[in-house]
């Protein structure tokens, strides 16, 4: 160890012994000896998360080295458990990794010798170069050396490694893909969560994009924070809870600075964007995390506006670190790494070097109304410096103004294209079949940003089938049986014709109207917000598997029964396609929407009175062997068949 410094380390420790030491009263001792005991024991995790959220955290690196291996949800390795590295194949990035490293530890640790510093940026590239060898799907950024640094710092060079690869795979995954898009994911948080704590602020950035936040999110705060017991405190709180705490946490930087920002005319985005690049300096450390539990409490992911929490991909760290995500290993990891690069954009490599800045869609307005895109975004920090290899921009001159841009290419001459209308498995489907039926949520939840196609084709040909089978049991049952009985094959052909006419076309015709009105900026599968045309007929194709049970005990003769019955599947679907639909159109001006209300429901009404009188009308239908068939037993129903041409 070198003794050049006056400070002395810690047995196994890299910081100074003063920066650990500092007098504490007899309740920060307390609390200090009982986050021991509690990893020395059986980890009492709920113990551990309420001592990194509370004031000063886990207070110093001797707690930390115990505690944060529990809550990243690993058992430190043995000297036996330890990977010999240095013979596995190069990393692509290890060029990049050791300019960066020749920056890092510019702030702390304070008062070290050259040749300690030296010492430092040699333990930081082993350690960097050891995870990336190790995972080499991982992608280096720039800024990853920052969140190092710390772990490095408080774990020591022959501990950190085993942090910063299940920090790498399990909790900022998103930030290593070769994808921009799932990084960009994080930002589009930020709008749904202003607008759920101050609308009137969100409106006032809504001509402001927030990539003024990639570098702060991107390193968890460690290039920004210059103070090495502010970023370990936080880090401490932000190891304690999910992913998303972390978008949480600059929502709330943002609001601290509600008066500052409003002195700012909206119509400034670049003087906006200058502004909330910069952390705010004093930054009260303490009183801003227990606003990100206020705020994160009171408005809870699943909870926010614009349905932004139901477009995160199932596979980001965003929604993989909520609930019990501490039991997931490193090769669950690896997995949900994979299935994040087969469902998110077409890599997009951060060596670039000719760049021209993305744009990205501004913060929505309150009433979900996509603003105008800027031709270019306010410039940005050197941290998100394009021309840097290791820039997590895409060296595309193509401006980026949805998450469809980010897509990959699919024709529809290719079978990639209709692919990814069926990528859905059968539990899923059936779960979404009990949520029509039994809905405990807003179907566009349930749906997940992943809407398909798979369910809704099926259920309408099992209504078909259904239809038609019940519909000849109804007539064999209204028919004279002093004669033959002849099947009558026109309600096969009229059942497809109703079924998969209305569910194909109608959720067509909404969705064209929507976008007319300004309730969607949707694409074939995509959407800034409102509801997509795939949504649309996923809603209703879901709507239909209540005409399931009720084809199935509608052919009773008695018609009163079938007008029941019938009513209860109208009022069951219609209420499902207007509690979902509700959200999305009432954000058109008030007579839109009543007008587009009431076409849902009317349209519905003609499904069923459809369903009604052609296929359970209870009266003597059946062709017999010779002549035509006998006249229809009411008005209604002989104007439906004419309708339908049966």
């Amino acid at each position: 160890m070198d003794h050049h410094n006056a400070e002395t380390s810690l047995p196994g420790s890299r910081i100074p012994q003063a920066w650990q030491n500092r007098d504490k009263p007899a309740a920060a001792n307390a609390k200090h000896k009982r986050i021991l005991d509690v990893c020395d024991r059986v980890p009492d995790l709920e113990t551990l998360v309420q001592a990194a959220t509370s004031s000063d955290g886990l207070m110093n690196d001797e707690v930390r080295r115990k505690a944060w291996p529990v809550l990243l949800g690993y058992t430190p390795p043995t000297g036996t458990d330890r990977v010999a590295w240095q013979n596995l194949p190069l990393h692509k990035d290890e060029h990049q990794v050791r300019l960066d490293v020749d920056r890092s530890f510019i702030y702390y640790p304070k008062g070290e010798s050259d040749a300690q510093l030296d010492r430092r940026r040699s333990e930081l590239s082993a350690v960097i170069t050891q995870v990336l060898r190790t995972y080499p799907m991982l992608s280096y950024f720039q800024g990853f050396h920052d969140i190092v640094q710390v772990f490095l710092l408080v774990l020591g060079v022959d501990d950190a490694a085993a942090a910063v690869s299940h920090l790498s795979l399990l909790r900022i995954r998103d930030f290593m893909l070769p994808s921009l898009s799932p990084s960009l994911a994080h930002l589009r948080l930020l709008p749904s969560i202003l607008q759920a704590a101050d609308a009137e602020l969100c409106k006032h950035l809504s001509e402001t994009q927030p990539f003024f936040a990639l570098g702060a999110v991107l390193t968890l705060y460690a290039h920004e924070i210059q103070e090495y017991g502010d970023i370990a405190r936080l880090f401490d709180f932000l190891l304690a809870h999910g992913a998303v705490v972390s978008v949480y946490f600059f929502a709330v930087i943002i609001l601290s600075r509600r008066e500052e920002l409003f002195e700012i005319p909206a119509d400034e985005p670049e003087m906006l964007h200058s502004i909330l690049s910069k952390l705010p300096k004093p930054l009260n450390l303490e009183a801003m995390v227990a606003q990100t539990m206020t705020l994160y409490i009171g408005f809870p992911p699943e909870r926010l506006p614009f349905r932004s929490w139901a477009k995160i991909s199932p596979f980001s760290v965003l929604k993989t670190t909520r609930g019990d995500f501490r039991q997931q290993s490193l090769s669950e990891g690896i997995e949900l790494f994979e299935q994040q690069v087969a469902t998110s954009a077409t890599p997009t490599s951060k060596k670039t070097s000719n760049f021209t800045p993305p744009v990205h869609t501004p913060f929505p307005s309150p009433l979900l109304c996509p603003t105008t895109n800027h031709s270019h975004p306010p410039p940005l920090s050197d941290f998100n410096d394009p021309s840097h290899p290791s820039s997590k921009f895409p060296p595309s001159s193509q401006p980026i103004s949805s998450s469809s841009a980010l897509q990959s290419k699919r024709y529809l001459w290719t079978l990639s294209f209709y692919a990814q209308f069926f990528d859905v498995d059968t539990s899923a489907v059936l779960h979404r079949c009990f949520s029509a039926l039994i809905p405990r949520r807003p179907f566009l939840d349930v749906l997940d940003g992943n809407p398909d196609l798979y369910g809704p084709f099926w259920i309408a040909t099992t209504v078909v089938f259904i239809l038609f089978l019940t519909g000849t049991i109804s007539q064999y049952l209204a028919s004279h049986h002093d004669k033959a009985f002849v099947y009558n094959f026109k309600l096969l052909s009229g059942a497809a014709g109703l079924v998969y006419g209305y569910t194909a076309f109608v959720p067509v015709a909404l969705w064209a109207a929507l976008k007319w009105f300004g309730s969607s900026g949707a694409t074939l599968g995509e959407r800034d917000s409102g509801i997509s045309l795939t949504e649309c007929w996923a809603l209703y194709g879901y709507a239909n598997v209540i005409w399931i049970p009720v084809a199935l005990i509608s052919w009773s003769p008695i018609a009163v029964l079938n007008y029941v019955f019938v009513a209860v599947g109208f009022a069951v679907s219609a209420g499902f396609l207007t509690r979902n639909l509700w959200p999305v159109v009432s954000v058109t001006e008030a007579k839109v929407s009543r007008v587009l209300v009431i076409g849902v429901v009317g349209l519905h009404a003609g499904l069923a009175i459809a369903i009604k009188f052609l296929f359970f009308a209870a009266g003597p239908a059946a062709k017999e062997i010779k002549g035509d068939a006998p006249p229809a037993d009411g008005t209604g129903e002989s104007m439906v068949r004419a309708l339908m041409g049966m």
